[in-house]
């Protein structure tokens, strides 16, 4: 809780993802990828409620196991439309969307970004960094473009890069009602280019960036949980 709202983390995970499948259930230094992100979230000083939503029995039961709430929802083509699936029956104030393969999430950071979506009354807070060589490489990663202080566009593979273009991060916070919402919303550029779940929010919504600064390693591909592995040993 701050000042008084209710937050709840809930964290997306499926066994089928298109580049990387089951992996969830991927293993980082013996612990299981998606219950590493739920520590991080039960971390935060400011979350009242942590779930893990996924359409597999296989992660509920492994959630479950050690603690954590997880709800089966329907499939879904986008992680976000699962998270406002679990989002409209909760009654809570916020909604922070934690992806499931996000391991180098520092849990301040949350509490950081929470603090802003609720001290400037924010529909949507889109956390990002500034981008780097490495992310213009990196075909996982995606760039923002922002006019007037909101994000109105991202797409990976931007053509031009300027000032106002920044790199989007695995973690989002809303508004309940917001999410809730998303179903409801164009998704046309989603459908488009598959990843760019934001993008439904740009027009109706006011999309707010927020800094985080430092480039974390998410895990998109099986090369990814070394990566991770060696961050954490060092």
């Amino acid at each position: 809780m701050y000042k008084n709202k209710t937050i709840a983390c809930v964290i997306p995970a499926r066994m089928s993802s298109g580049r990387f499948p089951g992996k969830p259930l991927a293993k980082i230094h013996g612990r299981e990828l998606v219950l590493r992100v739920a520590d991080i979230a039960k971390k935060s000083k400011h979350v009242d409620t942590v779930i893990v939503a996924t359409e597999d029995q296989v992660i509920k039961d492994l959630a479950n196991e050690n603690g954590y709430l997880s709800i089966i929802t329907g499939s879904h083509y986008t992680c976000t439309h699962r998270v406002a699936e679990v989002a409209k029956d909760l009654k809570t104030d916020f909604v922070f969307n934690l992806q499931g393969d996000e391991p180098e999430t520092d849990y301040k950071d949350i509490d950081k970004i929470i603090e802003f979506g609720i001290d400037n009354d924010c529909d949507m807070v889109q956390p990002s960094r500034p981008v780097t060589d490495e992310d213009l490489e990196d075909e996982d990663t995606v760039q923002m473009i922002l006019n007037n202080g909101k994000v109105l566009h991202m797409e990976r593979n931007l053509p031009t890069i300027t000032d106002n273009v920044i790199s989007q991060v695995g973690m989002y916070f809303y508004k309940r009602e917001v999410i809730a919402d998303y179903p409801n919303l164009d998704m046309t550029w989603v459908k488009h280019w598959g990843g760019l779940d934001t993008i439904a929010f740009c027009g109706k919504y006011d999309v707010i960036p927020f800094d985080i600064h430092t480039r974390t390693q998410a895990i998109d591909r099986p090369h990814h949980i070394h990566i991770v592995e060696q961050h954490l040993a060092a």
